[in-house]
C-alpha cells in the first residue's frame, strides 16, 4: 500500500491512464489532461526542480489560484522529498511575507502579476527565497526582482532536459517515508497572524482515505473545485480524497463569481462547499421565485409542501425542482458543507429540493475531517459522526478532543500546548455527542461572548439564524464584556432596492440609506421578527448598518469565510461605540 501522496497518485495514474484527470477553461474552450499526462508533467516539473537544486526538506510555497499547475506544482515538490508551503491568494502582501519568512520557503510557485507584486514588496525581508517559478507571466521582472525567475513551463522542459541524469521524481518519492512532512498549511487565522500546521504524508493519507470510506466517492465522479486549494477543506476533500486515492475527475471553476456558469458547464456529481455558498444559492432560487408570477409562486410553495417519495413529490419534482437542479449543473450525487456551521433549515431545503449536503467538521490542525453526516443518515443541525480512525470525547468544559492519524506533527512557531500527554488534541470547540455519536457544536470556546451580567453568548448561532433573513447579508454579533448583545449588519442592497421600489420610497445610496429612518425602521422590525428564536439576552438590542460587504481584502473574513472578530471590530470601533454610547 502506498504511505505517501506522490506514491498514491503514480498508483492511481497507473490504474487510470487515459482517464480525464484535471479539466479547465482557456479561453473560450474547456480543456482536459489525461492522468497520463498528468503524470508525466509532474515527473518534469519534479525532475526540473532537482535540477534547479531542490531537495528533500526543502520548503516550496504555493501562491496561486486553483489551476492544474496548483496541482503538478504540490504532487512534484513532494516527489522530491520537499515540503508544500501553501499560500492564500487572499492574504495581504504583509501576511504573504510572514508566511514565506516563517516558512523559510527557498522556492516560489506563484500564479500570475498580482501575487507576484505582493512579494516583490518584501522582497528584501526573504533571505531564503533563492527562485520564482511564476506561471501567468508575460516576462519576468528582472529589472526590479533580485531573485531568479523561470517560467513553469521552462522548468517542465528542464525536467524533460534533465530526466535521464536526475534521479527520477517516482524514486525519490519511495524513499519518502509516511512521517516525513509533506506541507505546512497556514491557518487563516481569526485573529493575529497565520501560525504555520506542519503535517506529514500519513497524517493526509490516512484522512483521506477514511473520508471516502464515510462519503463514497467513485472514480467516475466529477468534482467542481472552487474553494482555494490553499486551504485545508478543499486540500483533503476536493483533491487528494477524489482525485490521488480515488481517480475521480477535478475540473477547476474560473473564479466564485463564475460558479453558477462554471457547475452548468461542468456539470459535477459532487461539490465542496461552504454555507456561505449554498446561503447565496437558496436566496438566488427565491429571488427567482418572488419575480414569478403568482402562479409560478403558489406552484413553489406547493412543491415545498410535499412529502418526498409520494407521487405528488414526483409531479411537483418532475416541475419545478428538476429546474432547479438543471440551474446547478443537473447531476449532484451530493454535496459537502464544511467550513463553519450550515443552518439545518438550509439543508432540509436543498434536501426537497433534491440535492442533499452532507455537513462536516474538521480542523487544519487534523487533516481535516473529524466527523461527517453518512448519506441516507443525515441529522440536520449535527456535523454527523466520527470517521475510521478518529475518537472524539467531550471534556468536562464541554471542549471537543480528537485522536488520530490526522493529528498534525505541531506548528511551525506556536508554543501553546494542544496535543495532551495522552495523546488528545484539544480543538477549542465546544460541542456534545448525542447517544448514535452524532457530534454537534456549540461555538468556539475563545469566541464565547460573556456579558457585564455573566451570560454566555454564543454568537455564530445568533449570525446564522439572522443571516437567513430577506433584507440581511451579513451579520457580526457584538457583546463580549458589554451590558448587552448588539449586531452589525450588512444589508442585501438588492433586497432593499425592491423593497423601497414596492413601498414608493424614492432610491438612494447605501451610504445615505444606512440613517434613514425608514431602513431604521424596516431593520428594527425584522429583528423583531427573531424575538422567539433567541433568550432574552441573546436578542441584539441595538445595531449598525454597514455600507460594504465583510471581504477577504480587508482581512475581515478567512478563505472559507469565517469572520475575523477582532480585524472586524477594530474596522467599525466607531460604530460599535455609537451602539453603546
Amino acid at each position: 500500500m502506498p504511505n505517501t501522496i506522490p506514491q498514491q497518485f503514480f498508483q492511481t495514474a497507473q490504474k487510470y491512464p487515459k482517464r480525464q484527470a484535471l479539466k479547465y477553461k482557456k479561453d473560450d474552450t474547456w480543456m482536459a489532461m489525461s492522468f497520463l499526462e498528468v503524470e508525466n508533467q509532474v515527473k518534469d516539473f519534479a525532475s526540473g526542480l532537482k535540477h534547479l537544486g531542490c531537495k528533500k526538506g526543502d520548503r516550496v510555497a504555493i501562491l496561486s489560484h486553483n489551476r492544474p499547475w496548483w496541482v503538478v506544482a504540490d504532487l512534484a515538490i513532494m516527489s522530491v522529498g520537499a515540503v508544500v508551503v501553501t499560500v492564500h491568494t487572499t492574504f495581504s502582501p504583509k501576511l504573504t511575507a510572514h508566511v514565506l519568512r516563517d516558512s523559510r520557503s527557498k522556492f516560489l510557485v506563484v500564479s500570475d502579476q498580482e501575487q507576484l507584486t505582493k512579494v516583490l514588496l518584501y522582497q528584501k525581508e526573504l533571505p531564503d527565497l533563492q527562485k520564482i517559478i511564476y506561471i501567468d507571466l508575460a516576462k519576468p521582472m528582472n529589472d526590479i526582482v533580485d531573485i531568479r525567475q523561470l517560467s513553469f513551463d521552462e522548468v517542465l522542459e528542464l525536467g524533460r532536459r534533465n530526466k535521464q541524469s536526475a534521479v527520477s521524481s517516482k524514486l525519490a518519492s519511495d524513499k519518502l517515508s509516511e512521517d516525513d512532512i509533506a506541507s505546512i498549511i497556514y491557518t487563516s487565522g481569526t485573529t493575529g497572524n497565520p501560525n504555520g500546521v506542519i503535517l506529514t504524508h500519513k497524517n493526509f493519507l490516512s484522512n483521506s482515505i477514511s473520508a471516502t470510506k464515510a462519503v463514497p466517492i467513485f472514480s467516475k465522479d466529477t468534482f467542481l473545485s472552487f474553494l482555494p486549494l490553499s486551504h485545508i477543506l478543499e486540500r483533503t476533500g476536493g483533491y487528494y480524497a477524489p482525485f490521488v486515492v480515488t481517480g475521480a475527475c477535478m475540473a477547476f471553476a474560473q473564479s466564485p463569481k463564475t460558479l453558477i456558469d462554471d457547475l452548468k458547464a461542468v456539470k459535477p456529481t459532487m461539490l465542496i462547499s461552504v454555507p456561505r455558498i449554498f446561503e447565496r444559492f437558496h436566496k438566488s432560487v427565491w429571488d427567482k421565485v418572488k419575480a414569478g408570477s403568482d402562479f409560478k409562486r403558489k406552484l413553489f410553495i406547493n412543491a415545498l409542501k410535499q412529502q418526498k417519495g409520494t407521487w405528488q413529490y414526483k409531479i411537483f419534482d418532475i416541475l419545478v425542482f428538476k429546474k432547479i437542479r438543471g440551474a446547478l449543473g443537473g447531476r449532484f450525487r451530493m454535496t459537502i458543507s464544511g467550513g463553519s456551521s450550515l443552518n439545518p433549515k438550509l439543508g432540509k431545503f436543498f434536501d426537497k429540493v433534491g440535492i442533499i449536503i452532507i455537513e462536516g467538521y474538521g480542523m487544519t490542525e487534523t487533516s481535516p475531517i473529524i466527523a461527517v453526516n453518512r448519506e441516507g443518515k443525515i441529522k440536520y443541525g449535527t456535523v454527523g459522526q466520527a470517521i475510521e480512525g478518529v475518537e472524539i470525547k467531550i471534556a468536562d468544559d464541554k471542549e471537543i478532543l480528537v485522536k488520530s492519524p490526522g493529528i498534525m506533527k505541531g506548528y511551525t512557531s506556536l508554543d501553546r500546548e494542544v496535543i495532551d500527554q495522552d495523546g488528545w488534541f484539544h480543538t477549542g470547540d465546544l460541542g456534545f455527542l448525542d447517544n448514535e455519536g452524532y457530534l454537534t457544536i456549540i461555538g468556539r470556546k475563545k469566541e464565547m461572548m460573556v456579558l457585564q451580567t455573566g451570560k454566555n453568548i454564543w454568537p455564530e448561532k445568533i449570525e446564522q439564524v439572522l443571516n437567513t433573513d430577506r433584507f440581511i447579508s451579513q451579520t457580526v454579533i457584538i457583546g463580549h464584556d458589554k451590558q448587552y448583545v448588539t449586531v452589525l449588519i450588512v444589508p442585501d442592497w438588492s433586497e432593499v432596492k425592491n423593497y423601497r421600489k414596492e413601498k414608493n420610497l424614492s432610491s438612494k445610496s447605501p451610504d445615505n440609506l444606512i440613517t434613514d429612518s425608514d431602513m431604521i425602521k424596516l431593520y428594527e422590525e425584522r429583528l423583531e421578527c427573531y424575538k422567539e428564536n433567541f433568550g432574552e439576552w441573546e436578542l441584539p438590542k441595538k445595531f449598525a448598518l454597514l455600507t460594504d460587504e465583510l471581504s477577504q481584502e480587508n482581512e475581515e473574513l478567512t478563505p472559507t469565510l469565517k469572520l475575523r472578530r477582532k480585524t472586524i471590530e477594530k474596522n467599525y470601533s466607531k460604530e460599535i461605540g455609537g451602539m453603546y454610547a
